[in-house]
């Protein structure tokens, strides 16, 4: 699978349909088999393959960051599309393969990772999200909203504050969130202010 991005991508598949892409792939060499078992005996189902070959592909786009699922989602959005418009045909492939949530709309409407405008989409910067209560308030947030809480503390010039909000959630040295906010300032247009701010967190 991990090949099979590599390739697809440089093919210029993008979005859903590079990770619905890598199904094929994976599908052939399960299917040279009568049947394909654990090491206890268990069968291995067609749906439980597919989920396999997701969460393998969704690692591949997102290389060395492995934190939360909305977190991975923003992150390989802002790899696949940047911060363009896209439709929300698309948005919602992508959101469903990468959240196992059967209602993308639900997952954009909790978790403000997106801003919907009619049948387009597009993620959501810092000033989407600044004014989202409880953005990144304590240590279960997804780190996505921690990050963001962090950045806005630092555009803010509150600074006593955000080393008080590294130190009480156990950022300052969460290896996920500074690889997560490594992994954004590669992706982000340069230029931005959420690259600015990231680059300056760093």
């Amino acid at each position: 699978v991990k090949d099979s991005v590599k390739r697809f991508w440089d093919l210029g598949f993008r979005g859903a349909d590079l990770i619905v892409a890598c199904y094929g792939p994976a599908v052939g060499i399960f299917g040279k088999y009568e049947r394909v078992e654990r090491a206890d005996g268990t069968i291995v189902t067609i749906p439980e393959l597919l989920n396999i070959v997701r969460e393998s592909a969704l690692k591949a786009i997102a290389g060395e960051f492995t934190g939360d699922s909305l977190s991975r989602l923003y992150f390989v959005w802002a790899n696949l599309y940047g911060i363009s418009e896209q439709s929300w045909d698309d948005a919602r492939l992508v959101i469903q393969i990468g959240t196992e949530n059967d209602d993308p709309f639900e997952v954009v409407r909790k978790s403000s990772l997106f801003v919907v405008k009619g049948q387009s989409c597009h993620l959501a910067l810092l000033r989407d999200r600044s004014d989202h209560r409880h953005l990144g308030e304590d240590a279960t947030s997804p780190l996505i909203d921690q990050l963001h809480q962090a950045m806005l503390l630092w555009k803010q010039e509150r600074r006593s504050e955000l080393v008080q909000y590294l130190k009480t959630n156990n950022i300052a040295e969460h290896e996920p969130f500074w690889k997560l906010a490594q992994a954004l300032f590669e992706v982000l247009p340069r230029g931005e202010e959420d690259w600015k701010l990231i680059s300056a967190l760093l």
